[in-house]
């Protein structure tokens, strides 16, 4: 594991400790906003080396191609092996294979690895770089923070938080294997039906499940050996090309693999406290006039005291937007308004009667003198108690409502 430095100081000499400990680069500066224990995962770092390239080359042709060929009336499969350094020296000195009995292996396929080569389509892309933008995000909703829980039988958890568990993986190295594969028969009729079961297999994507690689087949050399005495042998190579990906543990000492929490925001509520209830009046409270601005970019506010009711914007528009109506003359006691009362967003009904001031010639009238039940389906009937009012409606009174109209 790489070393974190924490830049402590040494007290004994009072200097910081070197940045660099361990290798040309900085020691890694340690943050704990990043540290998150992985014992408990059930999720694997993942990897793939050039050994799991190799394996599934190797198992594709025995478990999907399955070559084989017929002698003497019989069907044999044609094993697959990889060439190590002395079977390969054999193959360069004799040009055949023998096992440690001395006996001419034939027919064999052997798979030899050639050069492993950084894939030069996705040089311009940076996609082979050690970025911190290349990686992928897998997210789970499901984790310790946020379970679920059974409806029949509900288990005594608290409430779950909008959490989502993330794991950052970086983005593989794309790589091109080049693989040669040499086949070995004892007649030319076994390798032409050899190379016919393979040739199908071009541009295939070659592998065992999620390790699946396109894989492509070259030009095919063919090569007879005929010594004297020895046994006749037909000989194929056959070019090989894996568009591949390689993905360690850990890269530039840091894990490829990296699991957090999705990011937590922390608000705060802002609460006015207003000892009348908002809905029961056109005054709107100063306080609540101050905080406008806030509620009408996208904030909210708390009401508390007469009325305990959250604030957002919509609500704060039905409080604050207050329009006139004038109203036409019925008879001494009684005017009409055609015009139609809101809709509280909060309670979902009408406009009160509370909610509306009258003024005859400019005069405020106090809500005793009249009554009114508001409406949002028609014409607006309002009645006068003359007796307390003092006097009569006039035709040429003027009459204003001032309210929460539609």
């Amino acid at each position: 594991m790489p070393r974190l430095n924490r830049q402590n100081i040494d007290r004994k000499t009072n200097k910081p400790e070197p940045k660099r400990t361990e290798g040309l680069t900085d020691d890694l500066l340690l943050n704990r906003s990043e540290q998150m224990r992985r014992d408990d995962d059930i999720i694997r770092t993942p990897k793939r080396t050039i050994y799991d390239i190799d394996y599934a080359i190797k198992w594709f042709i025995d478990n999907e191609i399955r070559p084989q060929i017929t002698a003497k009336e019989q069907v044999i499969p044609v094993p697959t092996i990889f060439s190590n350094g002395e079977k390969w020296d054999n193959v360069r000195r004799l040009g055949y294979l023998r096992d440690e009995k001395g006996m001419l292996q034939s027919p064999i396929i052997m798979l030899k690895r050639n050069s492993v080569a950084e894939r030069d389509a996705l040089r311009t892309l940076d996609a082979n770089r050690p970025q911190s933008e290349n990686v992928r995000i897998y997210k789970t909703r499901y984790n310790e923070r946020n379970r679920y829980q059974d409806d029949l039988f509900p288990i005594p958890l608290n409430d779950p938080t909008n959490s989502e568990k993330v794991y950052v993986v970086d983005i593989p190295k794309y790589v091109t294997v080049e693989y040669d594969m040499m086949l070995w028969c004892d007649f030319t009729s076994q390798m032409n039906s050899l190379v016919d079961q393979i040739m199908p297999y071009g541009r295939f994507a070659w592998g065992n499940e999620n390790n699946k690689f396109t894989t492509s087949i070259g030009s095919i050399s063919f090569e007879t050996v005929n010594t004297v005495g020895e046994d006749r042998l037909v000989r194929a190579t056959m070019p090989l090309t894996v568009l591949g990906t390689l993905l360690s543990e850990q890269e530039a000492r840091r894990s490829t693999v990296r699991k957090m929490y999705s990011v937590k925001k922390l608000s705060f509520n802002q609460v006015i406290d207003v000892q009348e209830d908002i809905f029961n009046t056109t005054v709107v409270p100063q306080a609540l006039l101050q905080a406008q601005s806030y509620v009408s970019s996208g904030g909210s506010v708390t009401v508390s005291g007469g009325t305990n009711v959250d604030i957002d914007a919509n609500t704060m528009s039905y409080l604050t937007t207050l329009s006139d109506k004038t109203a036409t003359y019925s008879s001494g006691t009684t005017v009409t308004v055609t015009a139609l009362v809101k809709i509280n967003p909060v309670t979902n009904t009408i406009a009160t009667k509370n909610e509306f001031n009258v003024y005859i010639n400019g005069q405020y009238i106090d809500k005793v003198v009249y009554t009114w039940t508001p409406s949002d389906t028609g014409n607006q009937t309002i009645i006068f108690d003359t007796a307390t009012l003092g006097y009569t409606i006039d035709p040429s009174d003027v009459i204003i409502i001032n309210g929460r109209w539609q």
